[in-house]
């Protein structure tokens, strides 16, 4: 396998073991989002849909809950 397709997943594992030490909510789907979109890249290199689709889902989740995040700390700084 190519050294750049490996690499990718490599960077998309290291990116998901990173969202697993954050105690905050926000950097831990941040991480999560940054993984998901490496392991796209690598599905499409190698030709795995499962892999795609699941990654997509994920990146469609985490933006939604970090928009969601973002959303409810401006009503919180509203609010003060």
């Amino acid at each position: 396998m190519n050294v750049v397709v490996e690499l990718l997943g490599y960077i998309a594992i290291t990116a998901g073991f990173l969202a697993l030490t954050k105690k905050e909510m926000g950097a831990f789907r941040l991480w999560h989002l940054i993984s998901s979109f490496f392991y796209i890249i690598y599905g499409v290199f190698l030709e795995s849909m499962p892999l795609i689709i699941a990654s997509i889902v994920f990146c469609i989740i985490h933006v939604y809950h970090l928009k969601k995040l973002k959303k409810e700390r401006v009503n919180s700084t509203q609010k003060s």
